[in-house]
């Protein structure tokens, strides 16, 4: 579990660390995502943060160019998202707040049935981080001339994050921005387009971005739930500054 300390001391290193990467302090980011990295270690296996610090440290292999050593780290944190789904089974799951006196009861006679629905929605969740695991191992790949696995590592990445977070995700449109690049290339016309309506899309009316997603929906107490929130919404997408 991590010493209760730790636990709170990640969630603001990841968080500030997001967002020193946004604005294109590099290094920064690097020292804050080694130093989360380092306390999530000593969490259990399976724990979401795992996946996301593997993810996060990862990019500083991409921000120093050196594509060999990012894809292992990259696999490692795909297989750590693989771990997480399954640690969804045993994670206690918090209840949820509701303005209907009905529905409170409702979750408390069914508690069981609730706690399953929710499982299913964070494991969708998990997924929907994990393509931004995928997109960055495309990136990599990308930079060394391997096209083929690149694409089937953007496509599913795309269906990833938008069955997790909608059509009007900004990563939904980043994924998409890539793709339309990579349609445009190879002269599909047809391709492109779908791509670029998906751009549209999230451009016409965008979601929340992660950051104040993250900050809305965390619980104020350390629990499974707000552990896989934070693992979800503070994993990093390579911004396009480090491969275009």
């Amino acid at each position: 579990m991590g010493t209760p300390g730790a636990e709170w001391e990640w969630d603001a290193l990841s968080a500030a660390a997001l967002e020193a990467y946004r604005a294109a302090r590099r290094e920064e980011a690097i020292h804050l995502w080694r130093r989360a990295g380092a306390l999530a270690r000593d969490f259990p296996a399976g724990d979401p943060r795992r996946a996301a610090s593997e993810n996060n440290s990862a990019l500083a292999f991409l921000i120093d160019q050196d594509h060999e050593g990012a894809v292992p780290a990259l696999r490692s944190a795909l297989a750590s998202w693989d771990a997480a789904r399954e640690w969804t089974r045993d994670m206690t799951v918090a209840a949820v707040a509701r303005s209907s006196l009905f529905h409170q009861r409702m979750e408390r006679r069914h508690v069981e049935t609730y706690g399953d629905v929710r499982r299913a929605r964070h494991r969708e969740m998990l997924a929907g981080a994990a393509a931004l695991t995928r997109f960055n191992l495309a990136i990599v790949h990308l930079f060394l001339d391997r096209d083929e696995a690149a694409d089937g590592l953007l496509d599913t990445a795309l269906g990833e994050r938008e069955r997790a977070f909608g059509p009007n995700n900004a990563e939904v449109a980043e994924i998409a921005r890539v793709l339309s690049g990579r349609a445009d290339a190879a002269g599909d016309d047809t391709r492109m387009g779908a791509f670029d309506a998906r751009i549209r899309t999230v451009a016409e009316n965008r979601a929340a971005d992660v950051l104040d997603a993250w900050r809305r929906e965390l619980p104020p107490e350390m629990t499974d739930t707000r552990r896989l929130l934070a693992a979800v919404h503070l994993t990093a997408i390579a911004h396009e500054r480090d491969f275009l």
